[in-house]
């Protein structure tokens, strides 16, 4: 029923290449472009699929080499150097040092661009002054020191431990500096120009149904070897869209023998089966953002009230997976030390009458009417329809509309071809909002923190130092920051966090935990839930653990008996 005939992907490979296990990993995905902001955990967990950093976190958050082969620390140069290990891409190409600066640099630092990410790299000379054009994009303290080398000129007092964690984050993995070249807006939503440097590659892709996930041979490896699954060992992941028109996934497809890893399921399923779970926590909080540019959004005594009366605990009971959000940033997020960096600053239950109190404070407008833009999943529908009724009680008319995606005509400027893409709802419109248009009143999504550093999330909602780059006019050459993609800015709050970035140690996270309160309680963003990855996988499917961002892992994944399971032929 999920598979259908596929053919073996690499000539070097036999017949019997090996399990093609059947698997529900996410629900649609529209662009597998790594570098670019991903607003929903799953699909965090297929670029991590298909995608490789330079190192990796273990379960217990410790660093590993994954594309590195090593690393060496000069102190007395404040330098960094990293050899890459042999591995190519999935076209066969060799992955390089540049590959990674490439990606680094002009995909993510640039201040054309806008993403949040930006602030992985602060710790790296130069880096946070070209986010804002502060510095020459080439003055970057990363560069291509040989084919295979990259060496890194960190900041003075920066901590190099946690610059290599944040080289883990799936966000700072390289790409194909030919194929972005040659089709810069389509090239990472189609499997014929998606090239891929992890364990797996996009074999197949059909946004109406499934999509595939092969082996890629030359991961860790020349893709000549005859040892083709001695870096990776199953050879295709079958997955597919659980949408209206597709299979109705229960739990009892697991026990069947259907499907061996369902990385998500219906609220009944998840009630009915929840002992069944592998749960792990991930480094990302489900969040409600406002337009601060809204007239009924401009009081922060407004975005608190909203805030607080939201029954954070019933949420979480409601969709079972996931804990309440008592401060923006998740349990995953360390101190120095290793310990759980924030503490509670909002109540897990609602604060009704205190919201009621804040809005006696505030002149609002008559028609206190507002949207509500969610995903259209059964999580993101039930989230907000609990939320709707807190807000209603308050006074508010709150409208939930769920974000279709949107179908756009890109014009190659070689050819003049004309290729039509589809971009997730959701997606676009926190684009729009990091080039500072803002199209939605409140907007729900899963906030990516990228790293176990309280530093790095918290940076995105300075007004200077955001990620989201410079706006220019040509017609007077004048130079814009663009603001946090909800058009905050908190001049106290930017003190804090430039304060935090010359400390260290206790005074460090002084200044940062001052930050997070401050963020929390004037509410630009809403923190609902902590968000847990959580999966049910069959008896038959072993070695499939959660790694330190809470991804599982397919690299290692052997299936009892998959010949049986391998597709006939027609």
């Amino acid at each position: 029923m999920l598979f259908g005939c596929t053919a073996v992907l690499s000539g070097c490979a036999p017949k019997d290449a090996g399990a093609q296990i059947s698997v529900y990993l996410s629900d649609v995905i529209y662009d597998f472009d790594p570098t670019e902001y991903f607003a929903d955990d799953n699909a965090v967990q297929v670029m991590s699929l298909l995608y490789e950093p330079l190192f990796a976190l273990d379960d217990d958050g410790d660093l590993q080499l994954a594309a590195a082969k090593s690393y060496e620390i000069d102190e007395d140069k404040r330098e960094i150097m990293i050899e890459l290990r042999e591995s190519y891409w999935s076209n066969g190409s060799r992955v390089k040092a540049e590959d990674f600066i490439f990606a680094w640099r002009d995909r993510i630092l640039a201040p054309s661009r806008a993403n949040a990410a930006a602030s992985l790299f602060y710790g790296i000379e130069n880096a946070k002054q070209i986010s804002a054009e502060e510095a020459d994009l080439y003055s970057f303290g990363a560069s291509r020191t040989d084919l295979y080398e990259i060496t890194i000129r960190y900041c003075e007092g920066a901590d190099t431990e946690q610059i290599l964690k944040n080289l883990a984050s799936i966000a700072t993995a390289p790409v194909f500096q030919d194929t972005v070249y040659s089709a810069p807006d389509t090239w990472s939503k189609m499997s014929g120009t998606c090239v891929t440097n992890g364990p797996f590659q996009l074999y197949s892709y059909d946004i109406e149904g499934e999509f595939t996930l092969t082996r890629n041979l030359g991961y860790h490896q020349n893709p000549g070897v005859k040892n083709y699954d001695d870096k990776v060992r199953p050879d295709k992941l079958v997955s597919f869209w659980a949408g209206e028109d597709m299979v109705d996934l229960t739990y009892s497809q697991i026990e069947n023998e259907t499907v061996f890893f369902m990385g998500d399921a219906k609220l009944s399923e998840r009630v009915a089966h929840k002992d069944d779970a592998v749960l792990a926590d991930t480094l990302s909080t489900y969040t409600y953002l406002f337009n601060t540019e809204n007239e009924l959004f401009r009081d922060a005594k407004v975005r608190r009230a909203l805030s607080i009366a939201i029954d954070r605990e019933a949420i979480a009971n409601a969709v079972v997976f996931g804990k309440a959000a008592t401060s923006f940033l998740p349990e995953t997020v360390k101190n120095a030390k290793g310990k759980t960096f924030s503490t509670a600053i909002i109540s897990a239950k609602a604060q009704t009458q205190m919201a009621r109190d804040l809005l006696g404070q505030v002149t609002l407008p008559e028609d206190k009417s507002f949207t509500l833009t969610i995903s259209n999943d059964e999580v993101s529908i039930k989230i907000a329809e609990l939320v709707k009724q807190s807000w209603d009680a308050l006074g508010f008319s709150v409208t939930i509309d769920v974000a279709k995606p949107i179908t756009i005509t890109q014009k190659d400027a070689a050819t003049g071809i004309e290729t039509e893409i589809v971009d997730d709802g959701i997606q676009v419109l926190l684009k729009e909002a990091s080039y500072g248009i803002y199209n939605f009143d409140c907007i729900g999504f899963d906030w990516q923190m990228y790293s176990s550093d309280p530093m790095v999330a918290l940076y995105a909602f300075t007004s200077k130092y955001n990620g989201n780059g410079v706006s220019y006019d040509g017609a007077t050459n004048a130079v814009t920051h663009r603001t946090v993609i909800g058009g905050w800015k908190n001049d106290f709050y930017d003190t804090l966090m430039e304060t935090a970035f010359t400390k260290s140690g206790a005074e460090r996270e002084a200044q940062l935990l001052a930050a997070e309160k401050q963020l929390v309680e004037e509410a630009p963003i809403a923190p609902i839930l902590f968000n847990q990855n959580f999966a049910f996988i069959s008896d038959q499917l072993k070695n499939v653990e959660p790694d330190g961002f809470g991804i599982f892992t397919f690299t290692d994944a052997k299936q009892k008996g998959y010949r049986k399971h391998l597709p006939s032929e027609e």
